[in-house]
């Protein structure tokens, strides 16, 4: 009697596969142009076999080692392509997650306005998650996107509900935290 993991364990592996593999154990041991390399090695082979996921999966490693390399631009385009195939294959929480990295890379190009709305966006999605940890990151970067395009009225309002996400979960010391950062903006405002 096979097993569908027998059968993968006797498939052997696409070449893009096995580049896609190096290039995990080449990021892992932090060797990044080796990384980038079976990355982008990985990345024709996919697409020459019209493996969306595969595609994906490839790209959005590319975009992390844009990130960590802060090559912001490139890594932006990674993941609004990565983005564009796990929408279109309805993958929520890969979705999600890219959507994450975007929000913080246009923090990091200034792109404010993109930057809230992918915020707006994140918020939404660890509500329907229900997600308190995340929506309060992210609440936190938004009072900051905030601050620094002069809204202190916004950025205060963002800690305020992070502050009572906090006080839901009987985080008291956190929640007056940020009730106390909020109050401090409003003050100098």
């Amino acid at each position: 009697m096979s097993t569908d993991i027998d059968q993968e364990q006797q498939q052997p592996k696409s070449q893009a596969q096995q580049d896609y593999e190096e290039g995990l154990e080449k990021m892992k041991n932090k060797a990044l142009p080796l990384a980038a390399a079976a990355f982008h090695n990985a990345l024709l082979g996919f697409e020459e076999a019209g493996d969306e996921a595969g595609v994906a999966r490839a790209v959005t490693k590319l975009a992390e080692i844009c990130l960590l390399r802060e090559e912001y631009p490139k890594a932006l385009e990674h993941l609004q392509r990565a983005l564009t195939i796990c929408r279109a294959a309805n993958d929520h929480l890969s979705a999600t997650y890219l959507e994450k990295q975007l929000f913080y890379t246009n923090i990091a190009l200034n792109n404010q306005e993109r930057a809230l709305n992918l915020g707006l966006d994140l918020l939404a999605a660890y509500q329907d998650y229900n997600n308190p940890a995340g929506a309060v990151e992210i609440l936190e970067k938004l009072a900051e996107v905030y601050l620094a395009a002069g809204n202190r009225e916004k950025a205060a309002e963002c800690l305020r509900t992070a502050a009572g996400i906090h006080k839901s979960f009987k985080h008291q010391r956190a929640a007056q935290q940020m009730l106390d950062q909020a109050e401090t903006l409003l003050r100098q405002s």
